[in-house]
């Protein structure tokens, strides 16, 4: 677990900013199929600091990687050519377009019309975000990480942690009974279940893809051993907080309360998940089995 923690500032990024990013989806639901009026519409807009703080809060914890977080803007200079470079400008493009929306949004002088192309252009950028984040491990010096399981997972995570963030900034909004009609509702509970199996799915296939491998170092079985415990508590964490994002929208109250309770536990799901993965770390060795 060591390897893990040594990689905590980008544990904490792909955390972090997948979890912001796909909240968008959750928004989208929200202004598309739960009509808000004005009032709820600019509650909700200022609540929408709060994901846009989670991405910044996570390129923040990315930087503390590099040895000088001067060298970020130089990582841009690879795109196209590297997943690491493509990743940053994926999500530096749409960090700016979310910023931007959200000034407008709060400036009061976006139409409906335009409000609902916007958030939905945001919530597919979200996860083409969180994939990008994904396919920047996919190299074959690492072959434990070299698979597409690897952004499948981080959509998963995106969606499952994003419906956490959304119904926390709704609830912040004081907008929860907007989430107990039926199209909303499904909608969020979707999102929430639909992005735990694809979050545990991708990260079951890349662990047990791991387990199978050795190298001269190591074993990948007993790596994943080692981190059973984080991976337990990765499963937990996700499905509590999906749970509480649906009795959340099923009852329409208590937004705020149990939006806070399912980011936490997806924060904690996701991160102990990640973790998981640094920690299974088999770089290619003179031989394979």
């Amino acid at each position: 677990m060591e390897t893990a923690l040594a990689e905590m500032p980008l544990a904490l990024f792909s955390t972090l900013a997948p979890m912001g990013a796909g909240a968008f989806a959750a928004l989208a639901a929200v202004f598309t199929l739960a009509d808000p009026d004005e009032a709820q519409t600019r509650r909700i807009d200022r609540a929408t600091a709060l994901p846009l703080a989670l991405m910044l809060a996570g390129f923040g914890a990315a930087t503390l990687h590099l040895a000088s977080p001067g060298r970020a803007l130089g990582v841009l200079a690879g795109v196209g050519s590297s997943p690491l470079s493509d990743e940053v400008a994926a999500g530096a493009a749409f960090a700016l377009l979310a910023a931007v929306c959200w000034v407008w949004a709060l400036s009061g002088r976006m139409s409906q019309g335009t409000r609902h192309v916007l958030v939905c252009v945001l919530a597919v950028g979200g996860l083409v975000f969180a994939a990008a984040i994904g396919t920047a491990y996919l190299m074959d010096t690492i072959p434990s990480w070299n698979t597409p399981a690897v952004p499948v997972s981080l959509v998963g995570f995106a969606l499952a942690g994003g419906a956490a963030v959304g119904l926390l900034a709704v609830g912040m909004a004081g907008c929860g009974p907007l989430l107990a009609a039926r199209a909303p509702r499904l909608a969020m509970t979707a999102l929430a279940v639909g992005g735990l199996v694809l979050g545990m799915a991708g990260a079951g296939a890349q662990l047990t893809a791991a387990a199978g491998m050795t190298s001269p170092l190591a074993v990948g079985a007993d790596l994943v051993g080692g981190v059973a415990g984080a991976i337990v508590i990765g499963a937990a964490g996700l499905s509590s907080s999906a749970a509480c994002v649906a009795i959340a929208c099923a009852t329409g109250r208590r937004a705020a309360t149990l939006g806070a309770l399912a980011a936490a536990l997806a924060f904690a799901g996701i991160l102990a998940l990640r973790l998981a993965f640094y920690a299974t770390q088999l770089s290619a060795g003179l031989a394979w089995a």
